[in-house]
């Protein structure tokens, strides 16, 4: 019977959603070490758009390999997000404390707070670019920075779903967790594959010129 063929698009829609579900639980596997965020989440991004959005069937080949060939850059650039994460949450803090001061603390407070959707939103580019292209930390950092400033509303709309999202985790963990992950680079994806796009175009023209043979 048809409903019984593996080609069936509603067996199709399952094994991606059962895939979607896995990889979100390698992706907090492989982060647990806290260092390695980075490189799980530039795998877990890169095996969203290849066999989520994509028709490949390798997902958990493809996840693993991909971690293991971002591993380097992407804990070192892990440890720089942390770091100026850290940094901005003390101050963020430190907004919250003096807002009840008086009415021109509580206005920097709040412009503070909107203003921190800029470096969030600059995260939300700093794995997946990681996971398509090849760069070191100090271009991978200053690219995405350019990115996430050249296409602000994208930037802007990304950090609002990151922070929606982690906010949905913190509330409710144990059935947020085993989804929130894929389904929030599955929905980052849509912003960053059509930004990706003409990077990719060129990336691959460039290649196409460097293997002719010179006349």
């Amino acid at each position: 019977m048809a409903i019984f063929n593996p080609e069936n698009s509603i067996w199709r829609v399952t094994g991606k959603l059962v895939d979607l579900v896995l990889l979100s639980v390698f992706w907090l596997a492989c982060s647990l070490p806290v260092v390695t965020l980075g490189p799980a989440s530039a795998a877990l991004y890169h095996t969203v758009v290849q066999c989520i959005r994509g028709n490949r069937r390798d997902s958990w080949t493809l996840f693993f390999r991909t971690f293991r060939d971002n591993l380097k850059v992407g804990v070192l650039a892990t440890l720089v997000v942390l770091a100026v994460g850290a940094a901005l949450l003390f101050l963020h803090g430190l907004a919250y404390q003096m807002a009840s001061a008086g009415q021109a603390e509580y206005v920097f407070y709040l412009c503070y707070t909107f203003l921190l959707l800029l470096p969030l939103g600059v995260a939300c580019y700093l794995f997946p670019v990681l996971s398509r292209f090849t760069f070191g930390v100090a271009g991978l950092l200053s690219n995405c920075a350019r990115l996430a400033i050249v296409h602000l509303p994208s930037t802007l709309a990304m950090a609002l779903e990151l922070y929606l999202a982690l906010e949905l985790l913190l509330r409710i963990p144990f059935i947020a967790l085993v989804s929130f992950s894929g389904v929030t680079a599955l929905l980052q994806s849509f912003f960053l594959e059509r930004i990706f796009a003409p990077y990719i175009r060129a990336q691959l023209g460039s290649e196409e010129e460097e293997d002719k043979p010179d006349r």
